[in-house]
């Protein structure tokens, strides 16, 4: 190994809070993926900084150098995290630190939905507003709808609050429930997923994507959906049986969708493409400056303490 540990990370980030990192490691920024160079850059890294690659005992066989794996974001599906442990690899997993973003995006996907933003834009761009014979679009209600959220973790209770401020009906399904006392501070209810399905107004997915939770809603729980329904996912993609979901949409036997995230990205399916009633973002939720600087924070804090 060089005398000084080489980093390699995804991207330059927030100017100013490498600096503590930079004085003590070589940093190489990729501008992409960090695992996309030869065996021989591999052999000799010390860290790698990313966020969507495959970290595997395979890879990890071609890195005899590696201490320390920091993962730019809370989803950690694709990073075996016990190969990490077994082999003695710090591992940086800044859970919380975006939760204030994400939970931002979640509700801004959930009123354009529901107030047609999008639409509506497109509407007074193209001229039809003020063409004789308009007619408004028809909104929904946000204030006082039935939530349903899925997963209470950081970032769905962060959500939950942003949800009370509209005096939203809260319950959530999750197979770790609140402590009562904590469910009571945070107004909500636990009910079986089931039953959440055909109960909520809205339906907003806050779970990580583990073997537990992967394709969680499926085709079944999708049809127990009502027909004036939304589904908002800044989740995972995969948490979904996204065949199903983009059929519900297509075939309108729900109100909506707004979706960060998809099962194959950045593949969309195509038929989401043309729905006016269904909202897509690039997961994108978290890129936000305060997010990012917590999750860099984060970061830095793990490469510092794994240097020594």
């Amino acid at each position: 190994m060089a005398d000084r540990p080489r980093l390699r990370i995804r991207y330059r980030v927030t100017e100013g809070l490498l600096d503590a990192i930079e004085e003590r490691c070589d940093l190489v920024f990729c501008d992409g993926p960090v695992l996309a160079c030869d065996d021989a850059e591999l052999a000799r890294t010390w860290g790698i900084w990313t966020f969507g690659e495959t970290i595997d005992d395979a890879l990890l066989d071609r890195m005899p150098e590696l201490r320390c794996v920091l993962n730019f974001g809370v989803g950690v599906d694709g990073i075996d995290r016990d190969a990490l442990a077994r082999r003695g690899i710090a591992f940086g997993w800044p859970v919380g630190a975006n939760a204030e973003a994400v939970a931002d995006h979640a509700m801004a996907l959930l009123l354009a939905v529901q107030h047609r933003i999008v639409e509506c834009d497109a509407l007074v761009r193209s001229g039809a507003w003020a063409a004789d014979g308009y007619l408004p679009l028809g909104l929904r209600d946000a204030a006082g709808t039935r939530l349903g959220v899925v997963g209470l973790g950081a970032i769905g209770r962060a959500f939950v609050r942003r949800a009370r401020g509209f005096g939203m009906e809260v319950r959530y399904a999750t197979p770790r429930p609140l402590l009562d006392a904590h469910a009571q501070e945070l107004g909500v209810t636990l009910m079986d997923l089931d039953e959440l399905m055909g109960w909520a107004d809205i339906i907003s997915l806050h779970c990580p994507l583990t073997d537990e939770t992967r394709g969680l809603i499926t085709r079944e729980r999708i049809a127990r959906l009502r027909p004036d329904a939304v589904l908002i996912n800044t989740a995972r993609g995969a948490v979904v049986d996204e065949a199903a979901l983009v059929e519900a949409l297509v075939d309108r036997r729900i109100a909506g969708a707004g979706l960060d995230v998809f099962a194959d990205e950045p593949h969309v399916p195509a038929a989401l493409l043309d729905l006016p009633h269904v909202v897509l973002t690039p997961h994108i939720a978290d890129a936000t400056p305060g997010a990012e600087r917590n999750l860099v924070e984060h970061c830095v804090r793990v490469v510092l303490e794994t240097l020594g």
